[in-house]
This record gives C-alpha cells, sequence and structure tokens, in this order.
C-alpha cells in the first residue's frame, strides 16, 4: 500500500494537505509520493470547479465542468465579473459533500495578461513582515476583495458545517491563494473550514508570502499537469517562489513533489528551457470548458 493512503488510513476527504503534514512530521524525505485514484479523481473534481469559473453564471448548467463527476447538485450562490482589473468568479455550494466553493477565473482576455506581466512585487499584507505578492495579481484579486469578503462571510455563516474550498486555475489559482491568506487574517475563525486547489498556479509571490500561505497550515494542492510552462513563472530567480507541494500529474500518475525545484525530477524548474507544451496549461483533468 502506497504510504500516502497507509497515513490517510482511508480518510481520503483530508487527504493531500493532511498526509503531506503527516509526512514531513515523521521525517520523511523522499521527493516523490504517488497518491491514489481516489485523490485524483478529488483533484479533477476540484479542476472541474475551476473550468467552470470561465463559463459559470447564476446557474449551474456550463457544459463539461458542471457535468463533471462529483458537482452534481451544486448550487449557484453568487457571483461576479467586475471591469478593471478584470475579475471573475462565483461562489457556489455543493450539498450532498457539504462544501462551499470560492472560484477564481482564470486568464481569458488581454486585459488580464497585462496584469500578468506586471511582476513587481508589492507588500502584502501589511499584517505579515516580508510578504510581497506580485503586482498584477494582487490588483486583480483586490478589485473584488470586499465583494468576495461579505459574500463568503454570508455564506458560511449560513452553512457553519460546511468545508469551503477556494479554487482556480492560472491566474485564478493565484487570486484563489492570495483570497486564502486574506481570509486567514479577516476571518480567521474560518481558518479550520479552508482549503486551496489549484491548477496551472504560478508563482505568485516571495517566499515570505509562501511561508506564511504554508503556515496556514490548511488542505491544499497545487497541481501541476505534464509540462505546463505557467507555474515556471514568474521565475524563481526574479524572487518569487511557490507555496506548498506540487502534485505533479506525469505519465497518468500523479505525485506529490515533496522538494520542488530545478532538480526535483518534477515539472516546477525554473527556467524556461525545460521542456514544455502550450496544450498542458489546459489540459487538466476535469478542466474542460467552453
Amino acid at each position: 500500500m502506497p504510504i500516502l493512503q497507509q497515513i490517510l488510513a482511508n480518510n481520503t476527504s483530508a487527504s493531500i494537505g493532511a498526509s503531506l503534514e503527516a509526512l514531513t512530521s515523521i521525517g520523511f524525505i523522499t521527493k516523490q509520493v504517488e497518491v491514489s485514484t481516489a485523490e485524483k479523481d478529488i483533484l479533477a473534481m476540484y479542476a472541474a470547479y475551476s473550468g467552470a469559473a470561465y463559463t459559470v453564471s447564476t446557474l449551474w448548467n456550463c457544459p463539461y465542468a458542471c457535468e463533471y463527476p462529483g458537482t452534481e447538485g451544486t448550487v449557484v450562490e453568487y457571483n461576479w465579473e467586475v471591469g478593471v482589473p478584470e475579475s471573475a468568479g462565483y461562489i457556489a455550494r455543493n450539498p450532498a459533500k457539504k462544501l462551499i466553493i470560492v472560484a477564481f477565473r482564470g486568464t481569458d482576455n488581454i486585459l488580464q495578461w497585462v496584469d500578468n506581466t506586471d511582476v513587481w512585487q508589492m507588500q502584502w499584507p501589511a499584517a505579515i513582515n516580508n510578504s510581497y505578492v506580485h503586482r498584477g495579481f494582487l490588483r486583480g484579486y483586490l478589485s473584488v476583495q470586499s465583494i468576495v469578503l461579505s459574500a463568503v462571510k454570508e455564506i458560511a455563516a449560513k452553512y457553519p458545517d460546511y468545508s469551503i474550498s477556494l479554487v482556480g486555475h492560472s491566474l485564478g489559482g493565484a487570486k484563489a491563494a492570495i483570497c486564502l491568506l486574506d481570509l486567514s487574517l479577516v476571518m480567521p475563525e474560518l481558518l479550520p473550514r479552508l482549503r486551496l486547489y489549484t491548477q496551472g498556479e504560478p508563482r505568485v509571490g516571495n517566499r515570505g508570502f509562501a511561508n506564511a500561505v504554508n503556515a496556514l497550515g490548511v488542505i491544499m494542492s497545487r497541481e501541476v499537469y505534464e509540462y505546463d510552462l505557467i507555474p515556471r513563472l514568474p521565475l524563481a530567480s526574479m524572487g518569487f517562489h511557490h507555496h506548498s507541494f506540487e502534485a505533479w500529474d506525469h505519465n497518468n500518475t500523479t505525485k506529490i513533489c515533496l522538494d520542488p525545484g530545478p532538480l526535483d525530477h518534477c515539472a516546477d524548474a525554473d527556467g524556461l528551457f525545460y521542456p514544455s507544451a502550450a496544450d498542458d496549461h489546459v489540459s487538466y483533468r476535469g478542466l474542460k470548458y467552453e
């Protein structure tokens, strides 16, 4: 039985984050750990929720993503779409799983690509020393910060026994990570309920930001499909660092990379000359949308 399954003791609902915490606590230092089929299905379901952010509005009726196994019966509670900087997404709940989803849309137009290239770092949040975040990503999140936090507070209070998963693909993943840290500071009472699942997420901030996200101790997965280039940007040599552990989808398996970096033999290598494929950024299982 894989080490990850042994530690889980069949508790797949708390799989990724809890398993990683257990692995590090016992000094298990192998570079990669393969996850189970059940855990891969969980990641794919969250990828579907991320994909839905590209098309869903007030009803859970989008093609592909809204039809993915595990998302049945989802109810959209709130959706937003603002202008400059552009940001869109939705908040939904899955009654069967007692799950609230906060989904941020990824990059789908030229104005958002302008934000992507605004790579200067800004000190944020003020409450955490030496935490700096990609200015373009932060601007995109701050444009909807108040409405998202207000909606999350209201819905979380209405469904106090629901967990809250923040999700997003690409730029949406970056905003989801920023929102996670923001929620932990503004509504610390929600911290035990928070989760983070992203796909193709770029590096969001400096090591101080990454350490602050990791220190929250919440269940999270930063998924990378094959040789997706976006998670290698902005470059580590520019002072950007990933939070948490990489879940690498490679050759039909998913492996947790416990020490992401240029020498880990996973996808998250620094440098543009490492193998890459353009289609990999949109090929995550469950992500399909149109």
